[in-house]
């Protein structure tokens, strides 16, 4: 048995609809039907719509997605070197005894241009 055309099925349905309506509430009838065929076509442009939207959404999460990877790369970066520093930092105060933690020399950190400490 072969499935019917869409054609015939609405062609059935219109027929059906002409014996069990009077020619006023056919009319209806058609109308409610068309009405139902744009909300169908305004459903099927929503979910299309939605569809791309949702495409665009994923592609700039996994830039977004990108980006965060490499700041955090970066901070890594950044953690490990501040680290190191103070490590060496540390053991240069410790090995001198003075100042280490501010360059050396005035405790306030200023240079004057002469480079001498505080002056």
């Amino acid at each position: 048995m072969t499935q019917p055309t869409l054609e015939a099925a609405q062609a059935k349905i219109d027929g059906l609809a002409r014996e069990c309506f009077n020619e006023s509430d056919y009319e209806l009838f058609c109308a409610v039907l068309l009405q139902l065929d744009k909300y169908r076509a305004l459903a099927d442009s929503n979910r299309e719509a939605m569809y791309n939207q949702d495409k665009e959404f994923t592609e700039h999460m996994k830039i977004q997605q990108s980006e965060i990877d490499s700041l955090t790369e970066s901070v890594a970066y950044w953690q490990k070197q501040a680290t190191l520093l103070f490590v060496e930092n540390k053991r240069l105060t410790e090995q001198s005894g003075k100042g280490a933690e501010h360059g050396g020399g005035d405790p306030n950190g200023v240079i004057s241009k002469s480079g001498q400490d505080g002056l």
